[in-house]
């Protein structure tokens, strides 16, 4: 989240809020700055005043924390997990101030360049979980957002505006959870599966090799009743 970790917050008028501050005065300017990660900061410090929820309903569409979304914030669109839902009070009032606290997904394309090579056997509807935490108001919420685990999206029938996951990505420290060296495999050349790659199943293995690793083309794929790769026929 951005902002420093101190108690406290200058919005942009000179003036400071601390802790024993936290009133309505506070919250409508927090609110104002627009600095919802700062407010959620200074609340998590101040749980007296945050009342939390597993759900929420949103134009008529129900969301429960651990459920993935589709977020617009300054007119940039991303997909997010919904890890918290709170509702900020002031100290003076029964007024309110709902935000849903949310971590990133990311994509192969906000991957680290070290792991060019890597790239190729990640799909391009596939997402990766971050660290990335952050604060938003209920209206940048969009729509719901289905992730799947790879295995489950291998077996989904209807893979548009889908997504899947196999691993968290730690933006900062660049790391994969699990390591991509302890990802499932396909083929005599070990990669990781890629369901955007085109394969073809070999009788005799009973594996899915790569038509790049057989230097075969999908058109010829078509016309073989019975596959068996290179490295069984060369046993």
């Amino acid at each position: 989240m951005s902002g420093q970790d101190d108690p406290d917050y200058e919005p942009g008028n000179g003036r400071k809020f601390t802790f024993k501050e936290f009133s309505q005065d506070a919250l409508e300017q927090l609110a104002i700055a627009k600095n919802f990660d700062k407010l959620y900061k200074l609340a998590e410090r101040a749980p007296q005043h945050t009342l939390t929820y597993e759900k929420l309903k949103f134009n008529d569409e129900i969301y429960k924390t651990g459920e993935s979304i589709l977020i617009n914030v300054k007119n940039f669109e991303f997909i997010a997990t919904i890890k918290k839902i709170i509702s900020i009070k002031s100290q003076k009032n029964d007024q309110e101030l709902p935000l849903v606290i949310i971590n990133l997904y990311c994509n192969k394309d906000k991957i680290a360049s070290q792991y060019q090579e890597q790239k190729e056997y990640m799909g391009m509807s596939e997402l990766f979980l971050t660290e990335e935490e952050h604060a938003i108001l209920v209206d940048a919420i969009q729509s719901k957002v289905l992730v799947l685990s790879y295995e489950d999206y291998e077996q989904y029938e209807f893979k548009d505006a889908v997504y899947f996951t196999r691993a968290f990505y730690n933006t900062k420290s660049e790391e994969f959870l699990p390591e991509i060296s302890k990802w499932p495999k396909v083929c005599y050349c070990k990669k990781p599966q890629n369901p955007d790659l085109p394969y073809v199943f070999c009788d005799m293995c009973n594996q899915w090799i790569h038509l790049k690793c057989e230097g075969l083309t999908e058109e010829q794929v078509q016309n073989i009743e019975s596959f068996i790769c290179t490295y069984c026929k060369g046993k």
